[in-house]
């Protein structure tokens, strides 16, 4: 599996922020463990909480992220590791949120 954010970093240069405020004013962030869509390659999953079997999955189109920081990376039980990313969605963008739930 490919990392996401490098593939979106190499099909267009992520717009750098010196500024932080200017960031917080042209985008929202959302922290998760970032997947590209098999279906899909133009939109990408935000797994809130890669460590859970139910956690939320938010799905975004790729040339909506306008930035994304490492911020770690966690380990579940059995050893597997998934890195962490806080993803600046542009303001105003469509984003889709999925949720498990038992019927």
């Amino acid at each position: 599996m490919s990392n996401i954010i490098e593939e979106i970093a190499s099909e267009r240069a992520l717009e750098k922020y010196s500024n932080k405020n200017r960031l917080l004013n042209e985008a929202v962030p959302y922290v998760g463990h970032p997947k590209q869509s098999v279906s899909e390659p133009d939109k990408i999953f935000l797994r809130l909480d890669p460590l859970s079997s139910n956690g939320a999955l938010l799905e975004f189109k790729t040339e909506d992220v306008v930035f994304a920081e490492n911020v770690e990376t966690v380990a579940n039980k059995d050893g597997e590791t998934f890195q962490i990313y806080k993803v600046w969605i542009r303001t105003g963008s469509i984003g889709i949120k999925l949720e498990q739930f038992t019927v």
